[in-house]
């Protein structure tokens, strides 16, 4: 039997502030091969100046007391090789939270040195946005599981885990009981070292202050948890690889579906997470994962992930619509993509060593996914998420160079980093082939309204140099 009483206190600071003036001239260019004017432009659209001033401040200060305790009781029967426990667990857990938050933004868009929108009477600018929220809040939860376990020596092994969680927030006075369960197992009595698992719940996710927070600054005190009910079903399989050094391998697999409704919808604005604050969506993720790691190259972890997702959502009260290209009126469509709707997603690290000098080492990483949904600013409603970024591709490699280790104490006793007990020093290039991969949007506009979509990227190449001690 074990108890535990933890506590902690954090603070977090979030001070967003950048003042950036950016100029553009949209034109069409000269894709004739054959004329002297080819690739200049030749026809101008447009010009203009976009002007974005932000100064926000949030703090957030954070305390919370647990209690955790546990208890085991075993009813085993040694003499039919036969194991038999329930593993009890429970938890307490109190949570206060005060938040301040200091918004102070705008924008301004000029085109043909008209400011938009336009107005004859007055200088507008596109956005404005001055608030200041204050918050302060408890919350109480707790959970009780119990983890049964029966295993028969030579034929087979069960798990089945259930419990139950629940949450009380003073602020709305939402409250909820979860249920959730999980069974694994795994025959004993054949060749193949592989076990099976099957999980399935209710997860409820309250809300933290960013999804109380819409785009007008407000603060929606009323908002629920957002809810999920999930199934989960996979198996994980070791094996030995390799005939005449054999090592061991595990492939790991699982298939989810997670049906969800009371979701707070959102939209991304560069890098930044704009929030409705209101339950005003449903939708499902469903999925397939792959895992293959272990030892490729002995003594050295490797692995490979392979990903396949779909996740989709509708809005309340809205029929969404897709429109093909050269389709001037759209048709409708039961669900949308979310924003984190990547199809396919493969990534692998691989990690190497010198044969005669394991001090030396290299890794290599690579990932490659399909591009995430995005939608036009300010009109991302009926026709949700119905344009995609490029895909995705990026190298990452890294050399690792071993200064210093205990182990050599007795030969090199007077070397300078012997007061440590481990020493690397790493080399690392990210992004080796400087791809531009695509990160957000900006969004500008001509005096006649019309939206143009210039891509924002991602970091180029970077190197890295670090040396890491371990005492």
């Amino acid at each position: 039997m074990y108890h535990k009483f933890l506590a902690s206190v954090w603070r977090s600071q979030e001070n967003e502030r950048f003042d950036i003036l950016g100029y553009y001239i949209l034109g069409e260019l000269e894709e004739n091969l054959g004329s002297d004017e080819f690739g200049e432009i030749v026809n101008i659209l447009g010009s203009g100046t976009q002007h974005t001033w932000v100064r926000n401040y949030l703090t957030a200060d954070v305390r919370n007391a647990e209690y955790k305790g546990g208890i085991e009781l075993q009813r085993d029967r040694s003499e039919m090789g036969l194991t038999r426990s329930h593993f009890l667990q429970w938890s307490a857990r109190w949570q206060n939270e005060q938040i301040l938050d200091k918004i102070n933004e705008w924008e301004r868009l000029d085109s043909a040195l008209y400011s938009l929108p336009y107005d004859t009477t007055a200088l507008l600018v596109r956005k404005v946005l001055k608030t200041r929220n204050s918050l302060q809040s408890d919350r109480f939860s707790a959970f009780f599981q119990d983890t049964w376990t029966w295993r028969k020596d030579g034929l087979r092994e069960i798990q089945a885990i259930a419990g139950l969680r629940g949450q009380y927030w003073t602020l709305n006075g939402d409250y909820f009981v979860t249920p959730r369960a999980q069974i694994l197992y795994k025959p004993l009595n054949t060749k193949q070292d592989v076990s099976y698992r099957l999980s399935t719940g209710l997860y409820f996710q309250p809300a933290f202050y960013r999804e109380m927070r819409n785009l007008s600054g407000l603060v929606n005190t009323d908002l629920s948890a957002q809810k999920s009910a999930h199934v989960v079903g996979g198996f994980t399989y070791d094996f030995l690889w390799g005939k005449r050094r054999p090592v061991k391998m595990r492939l790991i697999a699982e298939a989810y579906y997670k049906r969800m409704w009371d979701l707070v919808s959102y939209d991304l604005d560069n890098v930044r997470v704009r929030y409705s604050g209101q339950n005003d969506s449903r939708g499902y993720a469903t999925g397939l994962d792959l895992r293959l790691n272990g030892e490729f190259v002995q003594g050295a972890e490797s692995w490979i992930n392979l990903s396949f997702l779909r996740t989709r959502e509708s809005i309340d009260s809205v029929q969404h619509k897709v429109r093909n290209v050269g389709d001037r009126v759209g048709k409708d469509v039961k669900d949308v993509p979310r924003p984190t709707d990547r199809l396919f997603t493969m990534s692998m690290f691989f990690q190497d060593y010198l044969r005669k000098n394991k001090n030396i080492r290299m890794h290599l990483n690579l990932t490659v996914g399909t591009g995430l949904p995005f939608g036009v600013l300010d009109n991302n409603i009926v026709y949700r998420n119905s344009y995609r970024f490029a895909p995705y591709h990026r190298v990452d490699i890294g050399f690792g160079f071993q200064l210093w280790k205990q182990a050599w104490r007795s030969r090199r006793p007077n070397h300078f980093l012997r007061f440590t007990r481990d020493t690397w020093a790493s080399l690392e290039v990210f992004n080796l082939m400087k791809v531009a991969n695509e990160a957000s949007n900006t969004w500008i506009k001509t005096i006649e309204n019309t939206q143009y979509a210039i891509p924002n990227y991602l970091t180029g190449r970077r190197i890295n140099f670090r040396v890491r001690m371990d005492f």
